[in-house]
């Protein structure tokens, strides 16, 4: 993870040297929606979540007070092209967002996890072929949607084991989890953070992360560099680097993973 913070910062930092520098600012404008547990609003209105965590340690620690605006995803882009929102948290890296986003990071790892019910979590799963003779063991399926990306692995195995395809069950909406709790599959791929957080709001929730994870990236704060200056991003590097160090950033991320930090 070093080396890929490290290379971030270097890009940054040739940016950075050719730019200009601007205006002082005292508070950052951060972009969220309402998605629970990434980013949603308590009883008195104050913005929670994971993402919200995170970016709140940055910009708190870099000294600038942080102000969340609720905004589609693609207006929030649009408005950090633009330079009227300063940071888009949860941000994977794409080159055509590179084009008007620094990127620091990585603020955490998303994940693809298989997601049982309680009672199955011990379930004997460690590869993708595991699934079949757990399968065919327990005569179930699992569950998958049409339109998610998973691994490329998932992938081709489903589109050339015949096994593998006939022990998943496809839906188009996402009702893996309805049929989990029911008991007409035995589990589906989804956000281990999901779960853990319903598991807060209700310790009797009857699903849980089963170990095996089928994938996950890093995802990073997305910063504008249309209205961020190069001495504000060289602060929030900057705080970035000491929240890594004195590991303040890693007890946000554990509070909402079900099995550590990383992937």
């Amino acid at each position: 993870m070093k080396t890929l913070i490290r290379c971030v910062w270097f890009s940054l930092l040739v940016t950075a040297l050719t730019a200009h520098s601007a205006y002082s600012q005292e508070s950052l404008k951060i972009r969220v929606g309402n998605f629970f547990p990434n980013y949603y609003q308590d009883a008195s209105g104050e913005w929670q979540g994971i993402d919200v965590e995170l970016t709140r340690l940055l910009a708190e620690t870099a000294g600038f007070k942080a102000e969340f605006f609720e905004l589609p995803w693609s207006r929030g882009l649009a408005m950090a092209q633009n330079g009227t929102i300063d940071i888009i948290p949860n941000a994977n890296i794409k080159e055509e967002r590179s084009s008007y986003l620094y990127w620091i990071g990585p603020a955490r790892y998303t994940k693809m996890q298989l997601t049982v019910l309680t009672d199955n979590v011990d379930m004997p799963i460690n590869s993708l072929d595991d699934f079949v003779t757990i399968c065919q063991k327990r005569k179930k399926s699992f569950g998958y949607q049409n339109d998610v990306k998973y691994s490329a692995a998932f992938h081709q195995k489903l589109e050339t084991d015949t096994a593998f395809r006939n022990c998943f069950e496809a839906v188009s909406t996402n009702l893996n989890a309805i049929k989990t709790k029911s008991g007409r599959i035995l589990g589906y791929f989804g956000e281990p953070m999901d779960i853990v957080a319903e598991k807060k709001k209700d310790p009797g929730y009857p699903l849980a992360v089963h170990p095996f994870i089928l994938s996950a990236e890093p995802v990073f704060f997305g910063i504008s560099k249309q209205s961020v200056s190069i001495p504000t991003l060289i602060k929030l590097y900057a705080a970035y680097e000491k929240i890594v160090e004195n590991g303040t950033v890693f007890k946000v991320r554990q509070k909402w993973s079900s099995n550590g930090d990383t992937p």
